[in-house]
């Protein structure tokens, strides 16, 4: 393959600040559920997750242009098969949801997205909880190579040490 073994420190940073940014996501679309319709606070989570997700969507047509030009370090040689198809899997599943779910938002609030009724809506909710699985996944396996396989495939993601 190609001989890296860890992500270059674009993709690292890109990567973390999306993941930052899309918990800060799941906490304001959550939070503002316990504030009265037309509260102000209410209101500044609104705006708050609508410029967060606008954030998640530059950021990540900027990774997806990244990732693009930058090839990633190689999956453990001694990877089966079929963890190596869940891992791709999950990982375009991921660069989907992070470009798809932000547009959804957007269409929501839009007076286009209202005059198409409630299914932007119903599929942004649905697309939010789709992604906590996605994520959910994707944490277990770091976790599992961490923890279990003691591989070294976290470390390939962790942001530069000293």
């Amino acid at each position: 393959m190609n001989g890296k073994v860890r992500y270059d420190p674009v993709a690292v940073w890109l990567h973390w600040l999306v993941a930052v940014l899309v918990l800060a996501q799941f906490a304001t679309g959550w939070i503002w559920g316990w504030f009265e319709r037309g509260s102000e606070p209410r209101f500044y989570l609104f705006r708050t997750h609508i410029f967060i997700g606008s954030t998640i969507l530059a950021l990540g047509l900027l990774r997806v242009g990244w990732r693009l030009g930058h090839t990633p370090p190689p999956l453990p040689a001694d990877m089966s098969r079929l963890q190596a198809l869940a891992a791709h899997a999950t990982h375009r599943l991921l660069y989907l949801a992070i470009l798809l779910q932000p547009v959804l938002g957007l269409l929501t609030i839009s007076t286009f997205g209202k005059s198409l009724g409630r299914w932007p809506r119903d599929l942004h909710n649905l697309g939010a909880k789709l992604i906590v699985a996605i994520v959910a996944l994707h944490v277990a396996a770091a976790l599992w190579h961490q923890l279990i396989r003691k591989d070294g495939l976290l470390a390939r993601m962790i942001p530069a040490r000293p």
